[in-house]
């Protein structure tokens, strides 16, 4: 009996374990069909992982107190985090498709000021920032500049007969867009002396010859020759050098047609052409005067890059306007109006040259210029001018009005 017990609970031990291994091999198997789709769930998902986290910390965040909120929005505006402020329930997606990865939000740019340019004092050195003319290297070049470092009063004498003008010309060029070298074509044509009359008839600080002046409706008459009205005369020099460099296509070409004439220059091109060469100014054949146009220009403009270079000192020009002009509509005589001013006779007709006799006359176009600082002191003392009628008003249409009607430009 007891042999027989034992051979039973031999028997039941023996079953037990299998039944054991028999449920483990089934859990095994139910474990690896189990683990298979999360596995190709992981892999799935991976790309997917810095967002899920970006959402969880977002969530995580919002059930904070209240004392929180200001880190959160600490941590918004760092780059390391994706999203501005803490996700709510209704902003985390309820399926994994919905769940794509946030491109990097693109933080703003501090805007960088531009550095502060200092004002320009001097107005010469407004000309050397604007230099736009290609430069000109030949032996005549050399030659002039030579010749002006030589001649160091004459130098001189032209830049300080231009500190009157030379602000109100670069006004002008600025307007335009036009190169800052042609400042020192009054040089070349009339050494800056509004006065200057050549040979050809040619007048004034740029040198029109009557024809080309009637073109650009410069005035020539008994009392006034705008030839030689600073104003007026710069004006048009400027629009009619603009008007060749458009007919030519080039600058130096139309400084040469300045000079010699735009038919000249014109047929002279034509002429190259027809032969097969080259029409630039360099390859023009050109009379002497022309030939050295440029060439000086090209000088004046190297000593003024560099004067020390030459062993030369120009004095720096306030970059301010000089003069003011003053229309009137009452004769004036010259003298009085001086005194009116309160400048010296030379002073008023270095900028008033355009008059031919004692007498600044009544029509439209007539104008005063003046000093700037004068320019108070003039229009009180003329409201309170009793003195005698223009001497020379006798035999000029019109009256003397009783008090002027005056409007101020400022150059």
């Amino acid at each position: 009996m007891a042999t027989k017990n034992l051979h039973f609970c031999a028997f039941d031990a023996l079953r037990k374990q299998m039944l054991h291994c028999a449920q483990d091999d089934k859990k095994q198997v139910a474990r690896t069909e189990f683990q298979r789709p999360i596995k190709a769930w992981r892999v799935r998902m991976r790309p997917w992982v810095p967002a899920l986290a970006a959402a969880a910390i977002g969530l995580a965040s919002a059930g904070q107190a209240g004392g929180n909120q200001s880190d959160l929005a600490y941590r918004a505006d760092q780059p390391s985090y994706r999203i501005p402020q803490a996700a709510t329930n209704s902003q985390l997606p309820r399926r994994l498709e919905e769940l794509e990865p946030q491109p990097p939000l693109a933080l703003p740019m501090a805007e960088i000021a531009p550095p502060l340019r200092k004002p320009v004092l001097n107005v010469w050195d407004r000309v050397r920032n604007g230099f736009a003319l290609p430069e000109l290297k030949n032996p005549l070049v050399s030659h002039w500049q030579a010749w002006y470092a030589n001649r160091p009063q004459l130098l001189k004498a032209m830049f300080e007969r231009s500190r009157r003008y030379v602000y109100h010309v670069v006004e002008e060029i600025d307007k335009r867009g036009m190169p800052t070298e042609l400042v020192f074509l009054p040089m070349v044509e009339s050494g800056y002396n509004p006065m200057a009359l050549s040979p050809a008839r040619a007048a004034g600080l740029w040198q029109f010859i009557p024809s080309t002046g009637k073109d650009y409706k410069l005035e020539q008459g008994l009392l006034v020759d705008a030839r030689r009205d600073v104003i007026a005369s710069t004006a048009a020099a400027l629009d009619y050098l603009q008007a060749l460099f458009e007919r030519f296509g080039d600058r130096q070409l139309a400084l040469a047609a300045y000079n010699w004439g735009e038919g000249s220059v014109g047929k002279a091109i034509a002429r190259n052409k027809a032969k097969g060469l080259p029409a630039d100014y360099k390859a023009l054949s050109l009379p002497e005067e022309t030939r050295n146009y440029l060439p000086k220009l090209q000088a004046l403009k190297n000593i003024l890059a560099n004067p020390g270079a030459f062993n030369i000192e120009i004095e720096p020009v306030p970059n301010t306007p000089y003069f003011a002009a003053i229309a009137s509509d009452r004769y004036i005589d010259v003298d009085v109006a001086a005194r009116l001013a309160e400048v010296t006779l030379e002073e008023f007709l270095a900028l008033n040259p355009s008059h031919n006799l004692n007498l600044i006359s009544k029509s439209p176009r007539a104008q005063i210029v003046l000093p700037v600082e004068k320019l108070e002191a003039f229009i009180s003392n003329l409201d309170n001018y009793r003195g005698e009628p223009p001497k020379r008003e006798s035999g000029v249409k019109g009256r003397a009005s009783s008090k002027p009607k005056t409007s101020v430009r400022r150059f």
